[in-house]
Formats: C-alpha cells, sequence, structure tokens
C-alpha cells in the first residue's frame, strides 16, 4: 500500500500510528463512492472572486472535467440509485492554501419534489445536506474531544432560529462558532424561489448549495480559534495525499414517499446518498479528494461562466 507523508508542523504518516490502532484505510474502491474513482478540488486561481451566494456565475473558472456527479455517489442503505429526473446532483469542490486555506464547494440539486417541513436545520427529514472533513484522515474515532471529524448540517427553508448552517458537534460549546462566518461561509437558495417556504413543493425545482470553509486540525478543546490551521498546500499535488471529505444528501419525498419512515409516521427521506464508498460505512472513512494545483488542471479561463447550464445538462 503507498504511503504518503505530510510536510510541516503537522508532519505525520497518513496511515501512521492512529490508522495502526484502526486498521488500515480502505482501498479507494472501497471509499469514494459508488465507482472508486479519484475525486479532485481545483485550486481556485483568485478567491476575491468568488461570493458565497449560492449562485455558480463565478465558478466559470472550472474545469468541467472534474465535476462530481451522483453516478458517483451511492446510498448507504444500498438502494438503488433515483432516476435522474428523481435526483441528480452535481458538483464543483476547490480549495485554495497559503493564507485562505479554505475548502469550496458549489452543489448543484435537481429535484422532483422539493420537502422543506420543519424548522430545525438538524430536522434529518426533507431536503438536506450534511458535509464534512478529516483533516487528518483518522477515520473512525468519532468523538468531537477527540480532535478528528467535523461536520456541519445545511438546509433551505425558514428555519428557526434563522441560520442555514450549523456545526453539528455542540458539545465543546466553544466549537458552534465554527458554523458562523468567518470560519463557514455557507449560502442556499431554491428556484423556483416560491418553493423556499413551502412544506412541499411537488412541481419540483432546483436547491443550490455554495460554501467555503477554513480548514483546521480541530484538535484544541477551546475552539477554531485556539486551533491550528490545516496547511493544504502541504497536502496539494497530483502526488499529495488530498483532504479527505464527505457528503450526505437528505432526499425528502414528501407524504407518499414509502422511503424510511420515521417513528411517528412521518415520512423519512432517502437517506442518506452519500459519497463515501461501502466500506466508508462502517469504518467511518470518509471520501478522498486530490488537490490539483493551477497548472495541473486546464487553464482556469478555459471555461466561461455563462456554460454552466450546458456543463449541467451534459451530464
Amino acid at each position: 500500500m503507498r504511503r504518503f507523508t505530510i510536510a510541516g508542523i503537522f508532519s505525520l504518516a497518513l496511515v501512521g500510528v492512529a490508522n495502526a490502532q484502526f486498521f488500515d484505510p480502505p482501498a479507494l474502491a472501497d471509499r469514494n463512492g459508488s465507482q472508486g474513482f479519484w475525486f479532485y478540488m481545483l485550486e481556485v486561481p483568485d478567491p476575491g472572486a468568488i461570493t458565497i451566494d449560492a449562485h455558480g456565475d463565478d465558478w466559470g473558472w472550472f474545469d468541467p472535467e472534474y465535476t462530481l456527479t451522483m453516478d458517483e455517489w451511492r446510498d448507504e442503505g444500498d438502494r438503488p440509485a433515483p432516476d435522474r429526473d428523481d435526483l441528480f446532483i452535481t458538483t464543483f469542490m476547490g480549495w485554495k492554501g497559503g493564507d485562505d486555506n479554505r475548502w469550496y464547494c458549489f452543489l448543484e440539486a435537481v429535484d422532483d419534489v422539493l420537502a422543506h417541513a420543519g424548522t430545525n436545520v438538524a430536522r434529518w427529514d426533507g431536503d438536506m445536506l450534511q458535509v464534512g472533513l478529516d483533516p487528518q484522515d483518522h477515520g473512525r474515532e468519532r468523538s468531537p474531544a477527540s480532535g478528528y471529524t467535523m461536520e456541519w448540517l445545511m438546509a433551505p427553508g425558514d428555519l428557526s432560529p434563522p441560520t442555514n448552517v450549523a456545526f453539528r458537534y455542540t458539545e465543546q460549546e466553544a466549537w458552534a462558532e465554527y458554523g458562523e462566518s468567518p470560519w463557514i461561509e455557507m449560502a442556499v437558495r431554491v428556484d423556483p424561489p416560491e418553493a423556499w417556504a413551502a412544506d412541499l413543493w411537488a412541481e419540483g425545482g432546483t436547491t443550490y448549495y455554495e460554501w467555503s470553509v477554513k480548514v483546521l486540525a480541530f484538535q484544541e478543546d477551546a475552539g477554531p480559534s485556539a486551533s491550528e490551521v490545516w496547511q493544504l498546500d502541504a497536502v496539494a499535488g497530483e502526488d499529495g495525499s488530498g483532504l479527505p471529505f464527505a457528503m450526505w444528501y437528505e432526499d425528502g419525498e414528501g407524504p407518499d414517499s414509502s422511503f424510511s419512515p420515521n417513528e411517528d409516521g412521518t415520512p423519512g427521506g432517502r437517506n442518506d446518498w452519500t459519497t463515501r464508498g461501502p466500506e466508508a460505512s462502517s469504518r467511518q472513512y470518509y471520501s478522498i479528494a486530490k488537490l490539483l494545483r493551477v497548472g495541473e488542471y486546464s487553464s482556469p479561463t478555459a471555461v466561461e461562466s455563462s456554460t454552466w447550464g450546458k456543463i449541467k445538462d451534459s451530464f
């Protein structure tokens, strides 16, 4: 098995002491979605040109060859993938090192039914998105006190309190701020806009998520301000160890849904569509993406922003 070493103050073997305790990580085929393809994040040429507003017009630099489509996701309950006219997700992922040191993402979900019932971002029903990072690739050790994985919940609709993103693990109160600016910038919107506040929008529509996250090592009990930055430049490149991440998308189907009904009889979503492979479901290892630098992918000016719709329709 090939092993990578991360340089700098976080110098450690990717599959060193921590993984020796919990077995080696699964092979790529068991780690990245349903196909075992490499996933990629492309270096953002100019972070100042990206506005986190859930509009894709500032992602025109992104080479569509590296688009992550739902064909590379899987259902953790091993249910068949939905038809493309039911649910289809396309995702652009980027990164930037240096002083910025952030994970960037633009995700579009075309859905035949929009289900926004509930006022809690952690509603685990209807349409919602969960994303996560595990920079040190420690895998199955889930406790927030361990300094390993970090996860955020995102959802559209009129929520109470009125926040559409939250850091999931708040047992350590200081880490609640990791769900707030400037640590994470997130926007979500729905088309048509009328579906935003509707419990159920049976005519279908599109949900757009966009975010950037300051990537931290997640080590200190005192919270993000006391924690070290995880240096993305040190793990970037074709031969770099990359960044472990995960996404879960819950697809609400409304009151007639036969998928995963809740204990009180209310309809559940198709829980969970995920980028992780089948081995990851039991071992907790995240997907992993190569961080390609400018020059390791097509010219950042190769794609005009006006082509976004054509890119989407091509998949």
